[in-house]
């Protein structure tokens, strides 16, 4: 995490540096060959994106027109521009695993066979060697689409064989750092810089210039001195020395997160707000939609119920972003979910249609 050799390493999740491995492999360490591919691939993941909401639209709505889908999600592409094309982060890749979590539920019957099970419990574990928020997402659907069509066995076939698919991973982390970590080992880190290194819980661009990956920060210099392991010993020290010092205080960190993540956009890079207020105040307006369109599809459930591919999208919501809220949130962490918003807002779109014919 730091651009040169400080020590083994738990910090990431291992399948995004494990690609960028393969690639440098295919293109004989050629980084342009790996710049390309990845630039390839998030394009191609986008488009397939598209498809799958559209896809999905067609399943469930019945006066959303495809037309109007599209440009949705088309505007959500443009709020988050500058995350997705100047850049190639993993988000990326989160998208994939959701689209991928989402086609898995709605049309293919994870638990319908022992085989789909075990395949099922095989993408588990790649979900949480991606990300551990989507494999939270992954585990408890799957809890509930077992409990839903009574498939109990196959179900726990699927956390076992997800369990065996992380369970190299998590050895060799016990083997190396001689604890236990299922995936990756920044979550102490993530806690203290929200509770530590600014006034209020929304990660900002101010904060991100003393992380350890900054040459010229002190956290830097602290992770080389220590190591990881002891420098993450460091850190959840110091961020629950905090929380015993002034619990109110990391309340009110979390809320400022939920609310950050949900209704009041906040900006990475604080200074934007002086330099663009309109900019500023459009992506206000637009940040809150898929909160409020999901409030709206849960009010209106008790009058036109659900559906599962619709219980299904509002879990991947709210499951995926509990972690953040709770540890570390900023607008970057909230862009894999272009898709899950966009599906959210013309639900709640085609459901207003839907009740104002009726009216």
């Amino acid at each position: 995490p730091t651009g040169e050799k400080t020590g083994p390493t738990a910090w990431c999740a291992p399948v995004y540096p494990t690609l960028f491995v393969v690639l440098l492999w295919l293109g004989e360490g050629d980084r342009g060959f790996v710049t390309g591919a990845v630039g390839i691939l998030q394009v191609c993941v986008l488009i397939g994106t598209g498809v799958l909401v559209l896809g999905v639209v067609r399943q469930t709505t019945r006066q959303m027109s495809a037309w109007l889908a599209a440009a949705i999600f088309l505007g959500g592409l443009a709020y988050h521009f500058s995350h997705w094309f100047p850049f190639a982060y993993d988000c990326w890749l989160m998208l994939l695993t959701f689209d991928l979590l989402i086609a898995g539920f709605c049309w293919l019957g994870p638990l319908v066979s022992w085989q789909s099970a075990a395949g099922w419990g095989v993408f588990g574990g790649f979900c949480a060697m991606v990300n551990p928020s989507i494999a939270l997402a992954w585990g408890v659907l799957t809890l509930a689409q077992g409990y839903r069509s009574g498939t109990w066995s196959r179900m726990a076939v699927a956390l076992l064989v997800a369990g065996l698919t992380l369970t190299p991973w998590t050895v060799r982390n016990y083997l190396v750092f001689g604890r236990w970590i299922p995936v990756k080992s920044n979550l102490a880190y993530e806690l203290y810089q929200t509770q530590c290194l600014q006034n209020d819980g929304l990660y900002q661009a101010t904060t991100a210039r003393l992380h350890p990956t900054v040459r010229s920060s002190g956290e830097r210099q602290e992770f080389k001195t220590l190591g990881e392991a002891a420098y993450l010993d460091r850190k959840r020290q110091q961020f629950w020395e905090s929380v015993r010092a002034d619990p109110v205080d990391f309340l009110d960190r979390v809320a400022s997160r939920f609310l950050g993540a949900t209704v009041w956009y906040v900006p990475f890079n604080r200074a934007d707000e002086a330099r663009q207020p309109w900019v500023l105040w459009a992506r206000r307006f637009a940040h809150p939609l898929p909160f409020l369109a999901l409030v709206f599809l849960l009010f209106t459930g008790f009058r036109e119920p659900l559906s599962w591919p619709q219980w299904t999208v509002i879990g991947v919501y709210v499951l995926y972003l509990l972690p953040y809220i709770a540890a570390s949130y900023y607008e970057r962490y909230a862009v894999p979910l272009v898709a899950v918003k966009v599906l959210l807002v013309t639900w709640a779109v085609d459901r207003l249609l839907s009740f104002g014919q009726r009216g």
